[in-house]
């Protein structure tokens, strides 16, 4: 009866929060800094001292893919500038930005960056005019159409690519401040981070972190999936619980997996 009466509690309020989320065709956050970029990325990517901007070494048009340096939650939004671009003898290609899933407790090092993002698994990412997303829930690589138009032709020198992640999971990308649509929905998944990824890609040479902002508020049902899980001792106890069969799976993945 205690866990039930905690899910109910945990439903009402989630039901009350979908009347008040926030509008997806603007950034609501203040704007600001909090967090640079990941100490991990490709071998041809230099972080500046300050953390706060990325650029490539050498001349390939690939092995450009960076981190954002702290876990996305709640409400969150991310936008970087290019500041630097120029021809690589690549006719085709530039900036790419999304989002990745970590296992949570797993470290991040340099041997899981790929030399592609778009093609990699547990990413969603922008990428020219299809957003290809191949996040763990999927059962097969999903690409779709995405944008107004291709990147390849809005994004150059001194241009802004940037997200918003909803609290409830939506990511919906923006370029100097216009947004683009949903681009993803449920990217949050309970027992893995999310963290921002930005590939710099062909003649994307260089960006700079003008936006990076997390707003959390509290949220009754992740608070009681935490107590259940503290409670039980083994996966097997979850079976015997009367709540839903998603809410079961979440508190297996947080806890056993």
């Amino acid at each position: 009866f205690f866990f039930c009466a905690i899910y109910v509690m945990a439903q009402h309020n989630t039901l009350r929060n979908s009347y008040c989320t926030a509008d997806e065709e603007t950034f609501i956050l203040k704007k600001e800094v909090q967090f640079g970029f990941h100490s991990v990325c490709s071998s041809q990517i230099q972080i500046t001292k300050n953390g706060k901007e990325a650029y490539k070494t050498s001349s390939h048009y690939a092995y450009g893919v960076a981190y954002g340096a702290r876990p996305l939650r709640g409400t969150a939004e991310f936008e970087v500038e290019v500041t630097s671009y120029g021809d690589t003898g690549v006719q085709y290609g530039t900036l790419k930005l999304g989002v990745m899933r970590w296992k949570k407790g797993r470290p991040l090092t340099i041997k899981d960056v790929p030399r592609y993002s778009p093609d990699e698994t547990d990413y969603c990412v922008w990428c020219a005019n299809k957003i290809h997303n191949r996040l763990r829930e999927q059962w097969e690589p999903v690409e779709k159409i995405y944008g107004k138009t291709t990147l390849c032709v809005l994004i150059k020198e001194k241009d802004r690519l940037g997200f918003k992640l909803t609290r409830d999971g939506n990511l919906v990308f923006f370029v100097n401040g216009v947004s683009h649509g949903v681009a993803a929905t449920e990217v949050y998944h309970q027992g893995y981070d999310v963290y921002p990824v930005i590939d710099h890609y062909a003649n994307c040479k260089a960006t700079r972190i003008v936006r990076a902002v997390i707003k959390v508020e509290i949220n009754l049902q992740d608070t009681c999936i935490e107590l259940i899980g503290k409670w039980l001792t083994k996966s097997e106890d979850v079976e015997i619980l009367q709540l839903p069969k998603k809410m079961k799976q979440r508190i297996k993945d947080s806890f056993y997996n």
